[in-house]
């Protein structure tokens, strides 16, 4: 229960339903069932529960309100009555029972108790023969049973011996591993029996009362089940007694018991409250919805009123399906294309684009064929010759780090490593896999189909030289390669490749130029995919991937300094722009004294003219002549004039220092930007590198609501790469999160509102037949496994007393025929590849997802630091687009079947091969 300054507070007991007549309205505390029969103590006990002031008994944390700590209680107890022992449950509160030690010597005591004491039926670590196995105690062995076993001490200690059986991994015993231990040869799990646990199943279990020397009491309901005594001895009855006589008297008579006290109060106020007219009005309780804290999962957020945004979709933009390449084949291609552009420089091989890509593989005009197609065979087949020229051993079929697809691995092992090698933040958050689910899940092999003999003819001598810069002969040289180095792991319809490139025993190595591009789309992804697992482990990609670690490595130094001199930069930008304000302040007080003064030294208009206009000559004095008033005044104008020059002077200088101060600020302030934008600059350079030497780093941008991935692959080696957004449906992972975690059928109402083209109804429906039809395989694999086993075991005692010819047949089973491809598997259905290729459908999409949810909100943050190479890939491609379209219209007087397309795929060139 929760506590208020370490105490627990009661709640308010429920009122007796005699005392009111029928509906009576009542209000009920959501989180702890009290009924209040007046709103307004409802309300002002919610406020009190509100507060943040409340701490979680078991953890001990504190600041909380009732309802978290409430919520913090029942999450640590559910922990604990998972991990702790069951069989030590009732002997550790039996000897908690009445301690009156604090909880920290009650737990040492506790601890140093059970440590070396099992009991029956407990699962324990027992060493056997020198390895580590789990076992289950069978029988407590009485001292006098005691004596020196093997595997045991020469001396049994305290607590004594014990009899096990050791398990399997689904907890069964197995009969013939059984033996007499010693109990030092014995040991919990660490994690189930510790300190820490026992102090938290003593809280979460029994309760202390707050007077000196109270001792600890089971609580009741665990009492009577364990059938622990609950009435206090003797001695501490005499003491609670006597600590309870001297609180009452220091309180001046007060009740000193809690629920004694909360209850004669209840019953008073129940006795004097008025019995109220119009009963018959039906009462509305309101319940305050506690605030909570975003983001949070984004399948808890409701439907259609989870923005405020009005700008927002309900609706997810659909994306566009590419219906020129096959589903299974897509991710391939895609994983093939990123090597292939990523490791350009090594295998010399200039970038393309990834639509030129698919249209170059579906290319099967045989007059004029893809010259796109023979360089990137080419280029990675040379690759493997080299090596093998030089005398290297056959190279590795797989990528460090894990950026190529292996056809041998499951789908579970590459989908979340797509071009990855340590991605950690996109992996399906922790280990997510279903009992039983890793051990059906294998490769199918597919039957082997024979090879025409003449496939050695055409491909002899692939590996003597490479493929020259002509490319004549390639298509030769790949049915070489694949002849040697295939296989049905690496590529499984290899037999019906060869066949089709060699069909019988005239074929030619002219002939298969003229075949190869009739090859169905799937079988030229499974040779470019088995062609680029071989290339990543030569020593030219070796070599190169070496050399991007320690170009990454200098980049993470070079950012290193950058961030140093901008901290730098941002403390002069600080210190010159309090200088400047000060200077201002400065400027502004001066130009204020100086209006003073000129306004001071400006002379009051005379009046000696009107004086001598209306005659007063008189009031001058008799004792100055004219001529001196004429020379007095001629002196007081020059004085005027003189003050006049020497304020236009001082003047002067003051606008000429400070012409020269402004200008000294401006070179000050240019300078300082200058700096910075040659940071700006240098650290966008960094960036960019560190994007093209990161080749094995590519990642989703992140998930959605309903777990579809969101990839950009940046094509930093060439101008506006795939300009797509790629989005991936979920994983066989991800499927089965939402199978477990949530309302199936309520996920799938919200998805067809939300993301009505996502297709997860159908990925759900196969997903649960993939399920079921795997468990049946593999439950009938094992079965026919140990059929086999024994029929061996059988064969192999009486076979001596056999007919050879009959030893094939046991008990009328074949065993020929009984063999079972222990490899046989379900394969899981391919993940769905969409694209968005529009800049609008990227600001539909970022005005669809919703930042109050956990994975929406990094993936729309994502995609907002991708913006502009995402959307400036997809406008550099329109433009290029355009520019074509363009080309054609200027020639279309020239007849289109004498001319040879310049552009896209056809038009490629490779730079390196000249």
């Amino acid at each position: 229960m929760p506590l208020l300054k370490r105490k627990a507070i009661k709640p308010v007991p429920t009122p007796n339903v005699d005392d009111f007549e029928d509906n009576t309205p009542v209000y009920m505390m959501r989180f702890t069932n009290e009924i209040f029969t007046n709103y307004e103590d409802y309300i002002n006990r919610y406020f009190f529960y509100k507060q943040k002031n409340w701490q979680c008994e078991t953890t001990g944390k504190s600041g909380l309100t009732y309802e978290e700590a409430l919520e913090s209680e029942h999450k640590e107890k559910s922990m604990v009555a998972n991990n702790f022992p069951t069989q030590l449950r009732k002997p550790l509160l039996e000897f908690v029972q009445f301690q009156t030690a604090r909880i920290d010597a009650v737990v040492d005591d506790a601890f140093a108790k059970f440590k070396n004491m099992y009991f029956l039926n407990e699962l324990v670590t027992v060493a056997w023969d020198g390895t580590s196995y789990s076992a289950v105690i069978r029988k407590v062995l009485p001292e006098d049973e005691w004596t020196t076993v093997k595997n045991g001490a020469s001396e049994p200690e305290e607590p004594g011996q014990y009899l096990v059986r050791v398990v399997d991994k689904r907890g069964r015993g197995i009969e013939d591993m059984e033996r007499v231990v010693d109990c030092s040869l014995l040991s919990r799990e660490r994690l189930a029996f510790n300190k820490n646990i026992i102090r938290k199943y003593v809280r979460e279990c029994s309760a202390k009362e707050s007077y000196i020397g109270a001792p600890w009491m089971v609580k009741s309901s665990l009492a009577k089940r364990y059938g622990i005594e609950t009435k206090l001895p003797a001695d501490l009855q005499v003491a609670r007694e006597s600590a309870f006589t001297k609180l009452k008297k220091r309180k001046g008579g007060v009740d000193p018991a809690p629920a004694l006290a909360a209850a004669k109060k209840l019953k008073k106020e129940v006795a004097e409250r008025p019995v109220k007219e119009g009963l018959g009005e039906v009462a509305v309780s309101v319940e305050v919805k506690p605030t909570i804290k975003y983001p949070i999962e984004d399948l808890d957020l409701e439907p259609g009123s989870i923005k405020e945004d009005e700008d927002s979709l309900l609706a997810r933009p659909v994306p566009v399906k590419d219906r020129s390449v096959p589903q299974d084949s897509f991710e391939a291609l895609v994983m093939s294309w990123q090597f292939m552009n990523s490791f350009s420089t090594p295998l010399k091989l200039s970038p393309f684009g990834m639509k030129d890509f698919e249209d170059s593989l579906a290319h099967t005009d045989t007059e004029h064929p893809s010259v796109m197609v023979a360089e990137y065979h080419s280029t990675l087949m040379n690759a493997i010759i080299q090596d093998r020229l030089k005398g290297i051993a056959r190279p590795i079929l797989a990528v460090p780090g894990g950026s190529v697809p292996n056809p041998s691995q499951t789908r579970e092992e590459r989908e979340n490593s797509v071009m990855t090698d340590d991605d950690e933040s996109m992996v399906d958050d922790g280990d997510m896999s279903v009992g039983g689910h890793d051990e059906y899940i294998q490769r199918r092999k597919l039957a082997h189909r024979p090879i025409n003999e003449r496939v050695v003819i055409v491909g002899q001598g692939w590996d003597e030289k490479v493929v020259p810069a002509s490319r004549q002969g390639w298509e030769a040289v790949l049915v070489g390669l694949i002849n040697e180095l295939g296989s049905f792991e690496a590529i499984p319809n290899v037999d019906r490749i060869l066949n089709h490139l060699v069909p019988n025993e005239t074929s030619l190595k002219d002939d298969v130029e003229q075949l190869y591009p009739s090859l169905p789309y799937e079988d030229k992804v499974s040779i470019l995919v088995f062609l680029v697992e071989t290339a990543a482990g030569t020593s030219v990609v070796r070599h190169y991937m070496e050399e991007c670690r320690q170009n990454l490595k200098d980049l993470r130094l070079q950012k290193f300094d950058i961030n140093k001199d901008r901290r730098q930069l941002q403390s002069e930008w600080a210190e010159f722009e309090r200088m400047e304000a000060t200077d201002n302040k400065n400027a502004a007080l001066e130009k204020a004294s100086e209006e003073q003064r000129s306004a001071a030294s400006t002379p009051e208009p005379s009046q000696d003219g009107d004086s001598d206009t209306h005659g007063v000559n008189g009031d001058l004095s008799r004792s100055e002549s004219r001529q001196e008033k004429l020379k007095r005044q001629q002196m007081e104008r020059e004085q005027q004039e003189n003050r006049r020059n020497q304020d236009l002077l001082r003047q002067r200088a003051l606008l000429k220092a400070k012409s020269a101060e402004q200008k000294l600020r401006y070179d000050a302030r240019k300078k300082l930007s200058d700096r910075e934008s040659a940071l700006n600059r240098k650290e966008e350079q960094i960036d960019r590198d560190s994007r093209r030497y990161g080749i094995a780093r590519v990642r989703p941008l992140g998930k959605d609501r309903f777990y579809n991935r969101y990839w950009y692959f940046d094509g930093i080696t060439m101008d506006h790469g795939t300009d797509r957004l790629y989005v991936q449906s979920p994983s066989f992972l991800d499927l089965e999160v939402m199978r477990t975690s949530g309302d199936k059928n309520q996920i799938l109402k919200r998805q067809k509102i939300e993301g009505p083209a996502g297709g997860l109804d159908e990925l759900m429906r196969l997903h649960d037949q993939e399920i079921a039809n795997g468990l049946v395989l593999e439950r009938a694999a094992r079965e026919r496994k140990l059929v086999l086993e024994k029929e061996r075991a059988l064969d192999t005692d009486d076979e001596d007393d056999k007919d050879p010819k009959a030893r094939g047949v046991v008990n009328g089973h074949n065993n020929h025929q009984e063999q079972v491809d222990e490899s046989l598997l379900v394969q899981h259905i391919p993940t769905h590849w969409s694209y968005y290729d529009e800049p609008e459908q990227v600001d539909n999409l970022l005005r669809w997802l919703n930042s109050k949810g956990i994975r929406e909100k990094a993936l729309q943050t994502a995609i907002n630091n991708n913006y502009d190479l995402i959307v400036g890939g997809m406008q550099r491609r329109h433009q290029d687009l355009v520019s074509i379209l363009q080309k054609e219209q200027n020639r279309r007087s020239t007849r289109t079947k004498t001319v040879m397309a310049s552009e896209g795929y056809l038009g490629y060139l490779n730079r390196f091969n000249k």
